[in-house]
Order: C-alpha cells, then structure tokens, then sequence
C-alpha cells in the first residue's frame, strides 16, 4: 500500500509538472524569444479581433474598471496632462481617456491593424485628443521628458526585455510624471484562469497568447520600476468578477451578445493567494541623476541647449 501510495504521489507529481511551467529563473533578465511559447501577434493584428465581439471582448469588460483607476491616479483639475498609451492596440484605453477632460493621448503600437481600428473609433466618436503612432516600447519615437505620464495596460507580461522597456519608458517621463500599468500576476490562480481556462478550455484567446512565465510578481516590477528610477510603487488586485467569467464563457458559446455583458473587473486590495492580476503605479524621481548633473542642465536649458562634451549642445527634439 505504502509503495502504491509513493507511486501515485510520483505519478501526481510529473503529471503536475509537465502542465505547470517552471518560472523563468530571473524575470528581470532578458527573456530570448526562443524560449517563450508567446505570440504577440496574431491575437491582435486584425481590426475585426479589437471589436467588442471580437477576440479581446475581454479587454471591453476590464476597461471601465481601469481607465478608472488610471484616471484617479493621473487626474490634476488644474493641469492638462500629455499621456502616452504604450502598447495601446486597438485604442481602448487611449480613447477611453480621451474622452475625459485634461488629457491629450497619445497612443503607440508595433500594429498597424490595431491603429487603424484605434483612428477609425477615434474618428467615429469624433475624440480629437488623441494620436497614434506605429512604434516600439524598446525605442520611443519621442524625445527625453515629453510625456506628464504613462500608461502601459496588458503588456508587460509580453515583454522580453522589461529593463530595457522601463527603462524607455522613464526617459520619455518629466521628472516626478506618473507611471500606471495592469498585468498578470504570477500565481497558481493566474495559471488557472489565464491559461487553463482563458486558452485551453473556454478558448476566450488563442493558445499562445500568454506564457505563464512571462507573467510578473509585483515585487519583481517594484525592483525593476526602482533600477529604472521610480519611487512610489503601489498596487492593487485587478481581478475579473465571477459574472464576467461566466459571461465570456457563454459569450464564446454563442449564448450571449457582446453588447449584453456587462460583468467587469473589480480593483481591491492585494491578496498574493488568489490574485490574477494587478493594477498599479509609480512615479518617477525627481534626483535620479547627480546634482551636478542637474544644474549643467539648467544652465544650458537657458540657452535653449543640453550639456555635452565641451559646454552646451543644441537638443535634437521630436514633437509628437
């Protein structure tokens, strides 16, 4: 009995280990591609699949939840801010924003499908205060301290190089302009949800469109926000509700209509447990070059240059 018991419990072991991946050893490390079962394209590089009964209907039910939360970590009733949507697809988060007073968005994507069902909703609700730009997180097409904040939503889990991705992404950040964000959790539960049954039994997404390793815990993204130079992190559970669940399932079934969900996100506090998800931000500092450094830059700033080797040169900017 006792070896029929140890038997069963090897049995249960390898059956458990061949269907939940291993962790990649350093998810602040550079993740070849090579490695991943991801795909970054084929989910979202077709108008049709941006509908909202298309293959991101899910993104439609978490939107209100976060552009909400985004818009209560941003909003200033006194200023205008200028925001960049990394990773923004077909727009749902740029427009959204847009919509509401004291934003100018900016939306950048490496799909051109994506952007164009982005400019095509633009266009449709008449929201002016927006543009979209073909591009890539790794390089930003836009110049040092452009952008009053950032927005990355539903990408980070997709980057293989995160250094180097928050890193640009706090270049193109004035100093103290806020960073908001979503992603996936690394958990058993997210494994279950996202994987098991977003991809393999509901089949809301495609396989592929996730590797649970690529998922990031939130001390992993607070240790590589801090090395890119932000302070402040803070962050929430971002989890879907159990009517949204149900609803994605019989809307896959073809038992429910797109436009009769109404099930979304809830935002609360953290639990390490049961999270799927989270939602958060940080803010960049302010002293995160040396003093020295600062007031060389000053000076020039009043000659309308930047320092460089010799005294002031003239800054090459781009304007979006």
């Amino acid at each position: 009995f006792v070896v029929s018991s140890c038997e069963v419990c090897v049995d249960m072991y390898w059956w458990f280990a061949a269907w939940f991946p291993w962790p990649f050893a350093d998810r602040l490390a550079v993740i070849p591609e090579s490695e991943t079962k991801i795909d970054n394209v084929s989910p979202y590089d077709t108008p049709e699949s941006w509908a909202p009964d298309g293959m991101q209907a899910g993104l439609h039910l978490l939107n209100p939840a976060r552009v909400a939360y985004f818009n209560d970590s941003l909003f200033l009733a006194d200023r205008h801010l200028r925001v960049l949507d990394i990773g923004c697809g077909g727009g749902l988060v740029s427009n959204a924003m847009a919509r509401m007073p004291g934003y100018e968005l900016y939306g950048l994507d490496m799909s051109k499908p994506a952007l164009q069902y982005a400019r095509q909703t633009a266009t449709k609700e008449n929201i002016t205060n927006v543009h979209f730009t073909q591009g890539s997180l790794y390089e930003l097409p836009f110049s040092d301290e452009t952008f009053d904040a950032v927005v990355i939503s539903d990408v980070l889990e997709h980057v293989h190089d995160l250094p180097r991705g928050l890193k640009e992404a706090a270049r193109v950040l004035r100093p103290g302009g806020r960073f908001v964000f979503d992603t996936i959790d690394r958990t058993l539960a997210s494994f279950v949800v996202a994987i098991v049954g977003a991809e393999w039994i509901v089949r809301i997404l495609p396989r592929g469109t996730h590797d649970w390793r690529m998922f990031i815990k939130p001390e992993e993204l607070e240790e590589g926000l801090r090395r890119a130079g932000f302070v402040d992190f803070l962050h929430k559970a971002f989890d879907p509700s159990f009517k949204a669940l149900a609803e994605l399932t019989l809307f896959k079934m073809g038992l429910l209509e797109a436009e009769r969900m109404s099930g979304g996100f809830t935002v609360a506090e953290p639990s390490s447990l049961f999270s799927v998800s989270y939602i958060g931000a940080a803010r960049k500092g302010i002293l995160n070059r040396p003093v020295e450094t600062l007031v060389s830059d000053e000076v020039c700033a009043a000659k309308g240059s930047v320092e460089g080797e010799g005294g002031c040169v003239e800054r090459e900017r781009t304007t979006p």
